[in-house]
């Protein structure tokens, strides 16, 4: 029999083969099989969500039920996630590992292969590894000092005690008096550690306990063998992915081993330094010893917890995704040394995209820009890694109000951050059968069957799947590296010891490195970021800069007076007498000399992405502004073809092209994919349809009835004009679900062209369209525009059916007004967008249906 020891080598052998397919494929696939076509839409393309388990409260028949309305939807993975759980539910609990729980696994991973959904896990249940099994000397440490100035003769007497919070769980590490200035007097320094005693955060039965010491590699060996021994004793497969949420271990700056590997790192005894560390004495030594302190705890955690975790899922042929963010360590070490870095959205980006709502009070501002964002990639880009994840839409808007429209923008910029591999924040399973809301955590974007969203989800997964796929296809080409001045972020703020790099706290920890990426992007380029540890691999060869990994890069950015360390400094020196080009600071005519800008960034305002395939070049491009543009616009690389495709109906068309220049073309909040050819394409493909003339106002004799809406209403109203339908009767202004509206219009054949267009306006929430019984498509995000072959038309009568889905906030503040028990979590029943308890009783009706005057255009003659 195979030992461990030789399997868990065997298995790492065969994830690396597969990890190299995978990029081989991506790499050097044939451009005689993808030009001109959409790249497959493999698994990993396919969105994926976080799926918080309540109570693990789960069985075979309804997890089936779940994962099949999942699968239909267009999910390709599912991360589960063992949440606390759901009142009056505690007999059907299944605590966590043990042989029940582990059962479900095992049929999830079933149902999983049979669905194509990629099974994926947290490493405990709710978020911060911990548990009950976890002993209290291995729970995360903090440090607690007592300071004193006596006389020296009394020095020997002196016994500082902890506070009395913490007598419980202090410990005295030392004790040690140092000179002060003051003739006769001595500072007594007590050094207690302690443990913060911080619980997992939401967790489900059998995972409740104290968060881990992450600092410490015992603490997660003996975490992780828990873990590893119920998988061996039921022998249950690993999942596809482990992951690892955002750090937000609070409290925890110090580690048992901290004094000793402070030694051993930085080459001299932190606690021969105590008063200096504690502030007294010069700022700059105190500034040196805090940051020397910073970077030796990030070390700890990068070795201790990152690379210990991942050696231990890619011996049992796991993958890692991990949100290095609100750590203390080196954001792109923590990022670059998984397999999957994940990024973060917090919030709604302030675009002032023209017709999108904003839902004023509702939303929170997102804490996540483009500089933020662009952490996880700048690591995958760096180190050559396929896929970029994202927690997606955490706290766009306030639970039950979220819309389709809403999502797009947000996750185009994580698109032209570098995200191709995205999963949404999240999806609850719920019991088929439980009264609606159903199980519902009080994260804010339900992704769910039990919300009304869902039944024109899949417009939103296909647009995804399809921006994934090119995303996914071919590497990156960005023109810059930029240093990560980790070094002069450690010296801020010295009064907390401890520094973590959170996505909320950044604006205040790094406002100069920030305002840098943004020129970058402003000046028209595009960039990675990259650490010290792998700069100092970095090499230059013909004529690039080119990391370990083989990313390439046209020069190196330095922020304007950033600290650089000896090593590293030597290092660039060779690097430039090599020839490499070395900028500091944003100068725009050396940046200008290495690489050349993007006009659609500077010229048109639009966001984009680039990358490099075999045969030229392809961008994902987003305008994310409140202009239309339309103009001929320089490409910053050669070309001799090019090609749209519109990831929102899947179609193709050929480019506009006038030698060097191409017709770019885009409304507010559009989004294309522009694919570039190094030679003419043999194959003709039809130039993208333009909206001409008005043909006709479609706003009288219209009617409204009711599908798939609660409370059910069977009449059918003859409303005339177009009206939202929240005021229309008593039962309508709770209602949730589908109207239908309505008309019939009549055409002469000279309004009829070959391309029709269908402006639907303003939209609440999403609609689907027929026309003369057959189907337009699905109007799902601004601008509400449908473009149609004008056959579906007719010379006389035609009929236009518009399905219009709502939000269900209507409904659900109605149940608060009159009391309704419909919050059944045993946690928190509901925070709004700042974690306040909440209830939504005082909530005005919001428009649903349509909102303004429907009509119809005559696309333009197309040469």
């Amino acid at each position: 029999m195979m030992n461990r020891s030789r399997r868990g080598a065997l298995q790492y052998s065969q994830f690396e083969r597969r990890i190299g397919c995978i990029v081989v494929f991506l790499l050097g696939i044939s451009m005689g099989v993808l030009a001109q076509k959409w790249p497959p839409v493999r698994q990993e393309a396919k969105p994926a969500a976080r799926w918080w388990w309540p109570g693990s409260a789960v069985d075979e028949e309804n997890l089936r039920w779940n994962m099949e309305q999942y699968a239909s939807h267009g999910l390709g993975a599912l991360e589960v996630t063992p949440i606390y759980g759901v009142q009056g539910e505690d007999d059907k609990e299944i605590p966590f590992l043990t042989q029940r729980w582990m059962d479900v696994v095992r049929f999830t991973e079933r149902e999983g292969k049979r669905l194509g959904i990629q099974i994926d896990m947290t490493c405990g249940t709710g978020w911060r590894f911990g548990g009950p099994w976890v002993p209290e000397e291995e729970t995360a440490c903090k440090v607690v000092f007592r300071d004193t100035v006596v006389n020296e003769r009394d020095v020997a007497s002196v016994r500082l005690l902890p506070p009395a919070k913490e007598k419980e769980h202090a410990k005295l590490k030392l004790q040690r008096a140092y000179p002060t200035e003051e003739k006769g007097k001595m500072r007594v320094i007590a050094l207690y550690e302690s443990r913060t005693m911080q619980p997992v955060a939401v967790a489900a039965p059998g995972g409740e306990g104290i968060t881990i010491d992450h600092f410490d590699s015992t603490a997660l060996a003996h975490y992780l063998g828990h873990l590893e021994e119920a998988f061996e004793r039921t022998k249950t497969p690993y999942p596809h992915t482990f992951f690892n949420d955002s750090y937000e271990v609070y409290g925890a700056d110090w580690t048992p081993t901290l004094l000793d590997e402070f030694y051993r790192r930085r080459g001299y005894r932190l606690e021969d330094y105590l008063p200096e560390f504690l502030g007294h004495g010069s700022i700059e030594r105190w500034s040196q010893l805090i940051s020397d302190y910073r970077e030796t705890m990030g070390e700890l955690l990068l070795k201790n917890f990152t690379e210990q975790w991942v050696d231990w899922c890619h011996r049992h042929g796991v993958k890692v995704r991990n949100q290095a963010h609100g750590s203390p360590a080196n954001l792109i070490d923590c990022y670059a040394a998984v397999d999957i870095p994940e990024i973060e959205g917090f919030g709604l980006s302030e675009f002032g995209i023209r017709g999108l709502r904003t839902d004023p009070g509702k939303t929170r501002k997102n804490d996540s820009d483009l500089s933020m964002l662009k952490y996880a990639p700048s690591a995958s880009h760096i180190m050559g890694k396929p896929f970029t994840s994202s927690e997606t839409f955490t706290w766009l808007t306030e639970h039950f109000r979220t819309s389709l429209s809403q999502m797009k923008p947000d996750m185009d910029l994580m698109f032209c951050a570098g995200v191709n591999h995205m999963y949404f924040h999240g999806i609850c399973y719920s019991p088929k059968d439980d009264p609606w809301p159903g199980w519902r955590f009080y994260a804010s974007v339900d992704m769910s069957p039990t919300n009304t969203i869902w039944r024109d989800a899949p417009a939103l997964m296909d647009y995804i799947a399809r921006c994934q796929s090119f995303l996914q296809w071919g590497k990156p080409d960005n023109d810059f590296i930029v240093y990560l001045p980790i070094r002069d972020l450690w010296k801020k703020d010295l009064t907390n010891r401890f520094m973590t790099f959170s996505i909320h706290n950044m604006g205040k920890r790094a406002p100069e490195f920030i305002k840098t990426i943004l020129d970058i992007d402003h000046a028209g380029y595009d960039c990675d970021y990259i650490s010290e540890r792998y700069l100092l691999t970095t090499s230059f060869s013909n004529g690039m800069l080119e990391t370990a990994a083989g990313s390439r890069y046209k020069a190196l950015i330095l922020p304007d007076k950033c600290t650089l360390s000896p090593a590293l400094n030597a290092h660039l020196s060779e690097l430039k007498r090599q020839g490499a080009t070395i900028i500091h600071g944003i100068k725009p005519i050396e940046m200008a000399a290495s690489a050349k800008a993007e006009e659609m960034k500077t010229k048109l305002g639009l966001h984009l992405i680039r990358r490099q395939n075999d045969k030229g070049y392809h961008y994902f491009i987003s305008n994310l502004s409140p202009n239309d543009v339309d103009r001929q616009t320089e490409l910053a690389v050669d070309f001799a073809d090019a090609m749209w495709f519109d990831a929102m109906t899947g179609k193709r068309y050929k480019a506009e092209t006038e030698g060097k220049t191409i017709r770019v073309a885009l409304r507010s909040g559009e989004s294309l994919i522009l694919e570039t050819f190094d030679r003419p394409l043999k194959k003709r493909f039809p130039l993208r349809p333009e909206q001409g003339n008005l043909v006709k106002e479609l706003n009288d004799g219209w009617t409204l009835s009711f599908s798939e809406s609660v409370p059910g209403i069977d009449s059918i109203f003859s409303i005339g004009k177009l009206r939202t339908w929240e005021n229309l009767t008593d039962s309508t202004r709770v209602l949730m679900g589908t109207g239908v509206y309505e008309t019939t219009f009549s055409l002469q054949a000279s309004e009829i062209g070959e391309q029709m267009f269908l402006d639907l306006g303003d939209v609440r929430e999403s609609a689907r369209v027929w026309l003369n019984g057959k189907e337009v498509g699905c109007a799902w995000a601004v601008p509400f525009v449908l473009n149609f072959p004008g056959k579906l038309l007719r010379r006389g009568n035609n009929s236009l059916r518009i399905e219009v889905t709502n939000l269900p906030a209507n409904r659900i503040a109605d149940f608060d007004r009159r009391g309704v028990k419909w919050r059944k979590m045993k946690g928190v029943n509901f925070y709004d967008v700042n974690y306040k308890k909440t209830t939504y009783d005082k909530w005005t009706l919001m428009p649903s249906g349509l909102n303004s005057t429907v009509r119809l255009y005559k696309g333009k003659e197309l040469n």
